[in-house]
């Protein structure tokens, strides 16, 4: 009975070391991601259905095809957040969400889950 009950908490605590997000580093946050899965049904329209790399600088500005020229903010906690300010059509606008940062797979920024739509850091 012991046995069954140590090998069943050691496959509970590989289940939560494989689906828990990290805390990012500060080498890890910065750097160029990819969007990918953007030619899913289009979900939302904040979000680039089309290839595009976002470029995370240390300074807090960003450079992306889709949403130009702008600057971020991060903010940790329970999850690490992150808040785009951009201009779209002339007007200011933000796009706020998250980072993936699971064991054994790239940091990932969260555009849609649900369709697995995100930009994966590729350096």
């Amino acid at each position: 009975m012991k046995k069954g009950l140590k090998i069943f908490a050691l496959g509970i605590l590989v289940i939560i070391l494989f689906t828990i997000d990290f805390p990012l580093k500060e080498s890890t946050l910065y750097g160029r991601y990819a969007n990918t899965n953007y030619q899913n049904p289009t979900c939302c329209v904040e979000a680039p259905h089309e290839p595009d790399t976002l470029i995370l600088f240390r300074d807090g500005h960003f450079e992306s095809k889709f949403y130009g020229k702008g600057r971020f903010e991060v903010s940790k906690g329970f999850e690490t957040r992150i808040k785009l300010h951009y201009i779209s059509n002339g007007v200011p606008a933000s796009g706020n969400t998250y980072f993936s940062n699971q064991l054994f797979e790239k940091t990932k920024i969260i555009l849609n889950a649900d369709l697995n739509h995100v930009y994966t850091k590729i350096d």
